[in-house]
């Protein structure tokens, strides 16, 4: 069964019914285990207690190369990509959002009745994954102050950062992961290994950027050099003023010294013991790491973010692949998504 990440929550919704609000969300190898659990007996009020945090992942991760070998270690996210993806979910701050939030208060915000010129946000390679707009809140169809001023007022997007995303390696053969992680694995057969689903997950950011947002696309080669520089020639040329974000000081440093405005994005290198969430703020976070880490164990489900069949489509619309070990579970999720989908198409 089909789910799209938006409607996640009814698969929490389908747990509590069973009385089940204590959700462990494991990797389905034992040697790996539950990364985190959700407390969701209240809807409003959900506790996210980190059962590994990044250091402890990533002595698990080495453990694990150490008994099996380059491939499994390599299909495995690392700890610095299982932080972002916390911070991609909303449920981690960056590190640094003082400061960029001060950046955008003394550059974002134009006053375009006073003449200002529109501001438009590029995003380098390294954070396109990561759900930036609005993670920072700065997309202009959701964010803006009290004045009715947006952050940035659209997007400006180089093809060189998304050729540097449009990379395919693929799994042809599962036994290594089967041997390593369980028999859930042999589904992952020509679907994306490893780091190439971080790089889909930044892909299909792009495209949506790209299709459903006022946004420019600026003709680039790879590399951060010809990046900047096609950045440099989109500001010379339009009455727009561009932002770069950036992961890479390098980035930063050389869009700044072509006078290019840009920031630089700080990720915390472990998580909080604990975070307070709400249901709604859940549906990223599941979706991301069942993604990442290609197959998660709930309480009576097993979520495939990848899995052998799974469609540009899929991956377009978001979707994750529920295989329900409880009848119950089953009939509860498909009574809800017929509802939603009733609603969603009549609107």
């Amino acid at each position: 069964m089909y789910l799209e990440r938006a409607h996640v929550t009814h698969l929490l919704n389908a747990l509590y019914t069973e009385g089940i609000t204590s959700v462990s969300v494991k990797h389905p190898c034992e040697d790996i285990g539950e990364l985190l659990r959700l407390d969701i007996s209240n809807p409003v009020d959900t506790t996210v207690r980190f059962t590994q945090g990044a250091l402890t992942y990533q002595d698990t991760r080495e453990q694990m190369q150490t008994a099996y070998g380059e491939r499994v270690y390599n299909d495995l996210p690392d700890a610095e990509t299982y932080v972002r993806a916390l911070v991609a979910a909303g449920v981690v701050d960056i590190e640094n959002v003082d400061e960029v939030e001060t950046f955008f208060h003394r550059y974002g915000y134009p006053d375009l009745d006073a003449g200002h010129k529109p501001i438009v946000l590029g995003i380098d390679t390294n954070l396109m994954a990561w759900r930036m707009p609005d993670v920072l809140g700065l997309d202009p169809t959701t964010y803006s102050n009290s004045t009715g001023r947006s952050p940035v007022n659209g997007f400006a997007l180089a093809t060189g950062v998304y050729d540097e995303l449009n990379w395919h390696y693929n799994h042809y053969e599962t036994r290594s992961l089967e041997d390593a992680f369980g028999p859930e694995f042999a589904r992952l057969d020509n679907q994306p290994a490893g780091a190439n689903r971080e790089g889909l997950l930044g892909l299909y950011e792009y495209r949506q950027l790209r299709d459903h947002h006022y946004a420019d696309t600026i003709e680039s080669e790879k590399g951060d050099e010809s990046i900047v520089e096609a950045y440099v020639e989109y500001n010379a040329n339009n009455r727009k003023r561009v932002i770069l974000l950036s992961n890479d000081y390098g980035f930063v440093e050389q869009a700044r010294d072509a006078d290019i405005l840009a920031q630089h994005i700080s990720f915390p290198v472990d998580t909080p013991r604990k975070v307070t969430v709400t249901w709604d703020e859940l549906h990223d976070l599941l979706y991301i790491l069942a993604i990442l880490f290609g197959v998660l164990e709930f309480p009576k489900v097993t979520v495939y973010g990848v899995w052998n069949g799974k469609s540009g489509d899929d991956w377009k619309r978001c979707r994750l692949d529920i295989d329900c070990r409880s009848n119950r579970v089953k009939e509860k999720l498909r009574r809800d998504r017929a509802i939603t989908t009733e609603y969603e198409t009549n609107r």
